[in-house]
């Protein structure tokens, strides 16, 4: 179960921002923009996952966009709560959302033929 993912693609930033955009919008997530470069990802109820637990789905995934020198860009998804209002199972159920979202970014990206490499730790 991931912690984080980093993807560094063949892409300008917007690029890169593009096709993220468009892969969390496919898996039903909402995100917000602190900054071009700075997001959060949020799926579920985060007050449902407080009253309810386990019992409710709130995903919340911090996105970075980083430039790197040699022209590519580090996409980042890392975890944003650990999911311990839901207890043991809640912290399984965001750590196993971030792998099932982590997949769809990554084909998102390989689909493209702008994918270099891919790390999930």
């Amino acid at each position: 179960m991931a912690k984080y993912s980093k993807f560094v693609v063949a892409a300008d930033t917007e690029g890169a921002r593009s096709i993220l955009q468009e892969t969390l919008a496919q898996q039903q997530f909402r995100f917000s923009w602190e900054s071009p470069q700075r997001g959060l990802a949020e799926k579920g109820s985060k007050v449902k996952a407080m009253l309810l637990g386990a019992f409710s789905v709130y995903y919340p995934y911090s996105l970075q966009i980083d430039p790197n020198p040699d022209g590519t860009v580090t996409v980042s998804l890392f975890l944003a709560s650990t999911g311990m209002m839901g207890g043991a199972v809640g912290v399984a159920k965001v750590r196993n959302g971030l792998d099932s979202l982590s997949g769809a970014v990554r084909s998102a990206y390989e689909s493209r033929g702008v994918l270099r490499s891919a790390e999930i730790g």
